[in-house]
């Protein structure tokens, strides 16, 4: 009867030092062993490189030195090339991807995953390395769930196609909760915007829209005239548009037709009679400069209108936009005891706990009664006994 008998391979951790040359600086040089072969690999020079970027940069090879013997071979597939192989066959114009996530990917790819892992093959890209990658970066944690998500996409591309049988980036763990929470808008701080924006159309109208429908702005300037049931009260979720781009809604749960308060249909209506774009497929927000082809641009309007209008209505909450609103008609929803089902509903959410986990937050005064209502009860009980 045979044996097996498995052999852990001794981790090379290869040597990192200068080298001077006949001619110009002295150059940073990574060595080590590969079986009976002595290797060497050129970083850069002293000038270019200092230590640690030199030892961040050999760090690649040190990863390379290590893949075992038995999966070397199995494919010479590089990283820039796997993406490459995704790129074309599911990011492209004609990909059927909404535009906005797919341009998020592409630039994910350029100026971060490629920079750093492109030049490597495949077996050299490890889920402890990723991590440690992703520590050094300066960004908020969901950036680098993202950054994590997109390179795992790549992967997945590849086990797919048969041009990789594994995904390493399945084991690399990151968080993906804020490290800060977001601010949120109270109804008295809401209602002393529209104050300020009083008169200045079409920018009320979308800020209210966004206010008490909770819409996401791609949606508010992706709506047609023909999207607006007046009889029915119902506003249809057909497109959207973001970046001057029009595509379809972010998912299949946005689609849902929303109920419209009458306080939005009255705006609607108002701003019709004032527009000069009203015909079914003219959009409702529709950009004088472009002769209504096209809607007006939402972060134009936020910083020429909006922001102002805070700033008057002296509201000095940091980083405040049309998302904003989204976040805080959810958080409203939920505080004056709307059930979760419908706050997902109208949320347009495939499940309740995007609507919990992602939006819902509570605002200061129910946070305060809360607690005082708390407090009252202890201390109560105390002078009970």
């Amino acid at each position: 009867m045979h044996t097996l008998t498995l052999r852990r391979e001794r981790f090379k951790a290869g040597s990192l030092t200068t080298e001077t040359r006949r001619n110009g600086p002295a150059v940073w040089v990574y060595r080590w062993q590969d079986g009976n072969r002595r290797r060497k690999q050129i970083l850069g020079s002293v000038k270019e490189l200092n230590k640690t970027s030199a030892q961040r940069k050999a760090d690649q090879y040190r990863q390379l030195a290590n893949i075992p013997q038995q999966e070397r071979g199995a494919t010479d597939m590089k990283v820039d090339e796997l993406v490459d192989h995704y790129k074309e066959r599911e990011l492209g114009e004609n990909s059927g991807k909404v535009e906005k996530p797919r341009k998020a990917y592409l630039y994910i790819y350029k100026n971060y995953i490629l920079p750093k892992w492109g030049s490597l093959p495949l077996p050299a890209v490890k889920a402890v390395a990723v991590e440690d990658w992703l520590k050094t970066l300066s960004l908020a944690n969901g950036s680098k769930a993202k950054i994590r998500e997109v390179f795992g996409a790549a992967f997945r591309h590849g086990i797919r196609h048969e041009l990789y049988p594994t995904n390493p980036i399945a084991s690399v763990r990151q968080v993906r909760k804020r490290a800060v929470e977001p601010e949120i808008l109270e109804p008295a701080e809401i209602a002393a915007i529209l104050h300020e924006l009083e008169g200045v159309e079409p920018v009320r109208t979308a800020f209210l829209i966004a206010a008490v429908m909770g819409m996401r702005r791609g949606e508010i300037f992706g709506l047609k005239w023909g999207d607006v049931d007046g009889e029915r009260a119902i506003l249809h979720v057909r497109r959207s548009y973001v970046d001057g781009v029009e595509g379809p809604p972010k998912t299949d749960s946005s689609r849902r037709p929303l109920p419209v308060p009458s306080q939005v249909l009255e705006a609607l209506k108002t701003w019709k009679e004032q527009s000069s774009y009203t015909a079914p497929d003219d959009w409702v927000f529709a950009s004088d400069i472009s002769f209504g082809k096209q809607p007006l641009w939402p972060g134009t309007l936020w910083r020429r209108n909006v922001a102002p209008a805070i700033e008057r209505a002296k509201i000095t909450k940091p980083k405040l936009g049309w998302h904003t609103l989204r976040r805080s008609y959810a958080s409203l929803l939920l505080s004056n005891g709307v059930s979760l089902r419908v706050s997902m509903e109208l949320m347009r959410h495939s499940t309740p706990d995007m609507t919990l986990a992602t939006y819902a937050q509570t605002v200061g005064d129910e946070k305060r009664d809360a607690g005082s209502r708390i407090a009252s009860l202890l201390l109560g009980s105390e002078k009970a006994a």
